[in-house]
């Protein structure tokens, strides 16, 4: 049954019983998500046909009327209908999952008449499991796409229209309000909208430079001289940079100054990757749809120079390219005292704790907001599910009802964690990272992290500061929401891929002359056919660009 007529059959079940109810003289319960007019159960709307029409609900009434009808069978089987929610941590299932499950529905059988069960698996595991219970029928209600990707889910047929019989308007109409109408389009895909956000730091601030306080006293660096912007961050140079990493370097020879991460574009700059990779970009995405070779441009020849003028200086490790340990892991181990990575509100906490120790953030560069920000893994809708309502009103849930999300993101409170006076939270008695028993640790990926209690140490209005940071990023991508299957170009892609990986990380890394090195990796990316798949992504975007009337 496709989703068009599950949503009618269920339309139609629910108005029969507030009809039922209302007839009883029942008192009306008011709407669990505020809904908006339910769509009319017709047969016209399933067949074109104006001849026959059942009745609507009164306006507001649907959204109640599901859950009703939901308590109403589950009073006479005894059994609850089961919604199921499935995203990855990084060590499978905690050990407390059965226990947070029980008492996520202990609340949601009385607030939406369901059972809800969250599935999370490993992170190694995710996106082959995902995608073979997607495939197969297995019962998977709603997912994250973070590790199968948006666009491959999209295209594989996975995902439901969310907007179908005004699905979302009806059963999840406070989440529909919840999240600005451009971030909702920017996860729309040919016109239809098959997945929604999750409210994060959609714009970053980068080319952030880390550096432990402890290495910086013991240098003697002076950091009064330096103004804050507006996160409350060092404002600096590169030049500021250079003078810190010798004087530490100087002061603490025995450590290696700089972390090193390939991932530099994405941390250091606000060229936007359009599409997810490198291989055709926007240099100037707040102002041009331009496709063009990062790899040859000022900014990249400036970064290469710059490393490579740190590699000779000693700040960089002589097994950088073979050690896929993190950056902060390296930092956390004492052996490296800098970093660069993206800042965003309430920043400072989590990286000290990632780093163990007080890090010094220095902005060097711009705040930025990519054309994949908002729309690089959507909590989506399995296509297949049995009642897209009872889907869709827990995935408003998870966005909306502050219980269901601090049992998400942080577990039970007096097990997992203790709220603290000002309503800020941390371990509970004798538990920590190590034992808890449910420590997803994925808190960006949750559907709103921000309805649930915040770390102790982050700022109480972190929600409003972060969404405060996106509306005011100075430099979006006109290409926010563009997403491209590159399917077609596999075979290049590939072929793409393996040129970088053999030239461009001794580049990024200050192994190699820039000019030897830059002209190396572009040869290389020329033959592995560049200028082809940047003309196909250029096409796309351009078409992109036509239906939405972008410029």
């Amino acid at each position: 049954m496709g989703i068009k007529k599950r949503l009618l059959a269920m339309g139609i079940a629910a108005t029969t019983l507030l009809g039922t109810l209302t007839a009883c003289g029942a008192q009306e319960a008011a709407p669990a998500s505020g809904g908006s007019a339910t769509e009319a159960t017709t047969e016209k709307a399933e067949t074109g046909s104006a001849e026959t029409t059942t009745e609507a609900a009164p306006e507001g009434d649907a959204a109640q009327a599901a859950i009703d009808a939901r308590k109403a069978a589950a009073q006479e089987s005894g059994e609850y209908q089961k919604v199921v929610v499935s995203f990855f941590d990084w060590t499978g299932a905690p050990a407390g999952i059965d226990r947070v499950n029980e008492a996520i529905s202990e609340h949601t059988r009385e607030t939406l008449g369901l059972d809800v069960e969250l599935l999370i698996i490993d992170s190694a595991a995710y996106t082959d499991d995902i995608k073979l219970m997607l495939s197969s029928g297995e019962q998977v209600d709603l997912f994250s796409t973070c590790g199968p990707g948006y666009m491959t889910c999209v295209n594989n047929g996975y995902t439901a229209d969310l907007e179908e019989n005004d699905l979302l308007a009806t059963y999840g109409k406070e989440l529909n309000e919840l999240i600005r109408p451009d971030y909702l389009d920017a996860c729309r895909v040919g016109g239809k909208l098959y997945g929604v956000p999750p409210i994060k730091d959609y714009a970053i601030q980068t080319a952030c430079i880390l550096i432990g306080k402890e290495y910086l006293d013991g240098a003697g660096y002076d950091l009064s001289k330096f103004k804050t912007d507006d996160l409350g961050y060092y404002k600096a140079t590169w030049d500021d940079v250079d003078d810190m990493f010798a004087a530490i370097h100087e002061a603490f020879p025995d450590k290696t100054v700089y972390s090193t991460q390939d991932n530099l574009l994405t941390q250091g700059s606000c060229v936007d990757n359009i599409a997810g990779d490198y291989f055709g970009t926007l240099l100037d995405p707040a102002n041009s749809l331009k496709i063009e070779n990062v790899y040859e441009s000022d900014l990249f020849k400036e970064w290469a120079d710059r490393a490579y003028r740190w590699n000779q200086a000693g700040y960089i490790s002589g097994d950088a390219m073979s050690d896929k340990t993190g950056a902060s892991a390296r930092i956390k181990s004492g052996a490296y005292m800098a970093m660069m990575a993206q800042a965003k509100p309430a920043y400072q906490n989590q990286i000290n704790g990632e780093c163990g120790r007080d890090m010094v953030i220095f902005d060097v560069g711009d705040s930025f907001m990519s054309s994949s920000a908002v729309s690089a893994f959507p909590w989506c809708m399995n296509q297949a599910t049995e009642d897209p309502v009872a889907a869709m009103q827990v995935l408003n849930a998870l966005y909306t009802d502050p219980v269901v999300a601090n049992l998400v993101c942080w577990g039970q409170e007096g097990v997992e964690y203790k709220v603290n006076a000002d309503t800020s939270i941390n371990w509970a008695d004798g538990v920590n990272a190590d034992n808890s028993e449910y420590y997803p640790n994925v808190l960006w990926m949750m559907p709103n992290q921000y309805a649930a209690h915040v770390w102790e140490g982050d700022p109480i209005d972190v929600g409003e500061q972060t969404a405060k940071f996106n509306d005011n990023c100075p430099v979006k991508s006109k290409a926010l929401g563009f997403t491209w299957d590159n399917s077609d170009y596999v075979s290049e892609f590939t072929a793409l891929k393996n040129a970088y990986e053999e030239f461009g990380p001794q580049v990024v890394y200050g192994f190699v002359d820039p000019e030897t090195g830059l002209k190396q990796l572009n040869d290389a990316l020329k033959a592995a056919g560049l200028e082809e798949y940047m003309t196909a992504k250029q096409a796309a975007l351009d078409a992109w660009a036509s239906e939405n009337g972008i410029n």
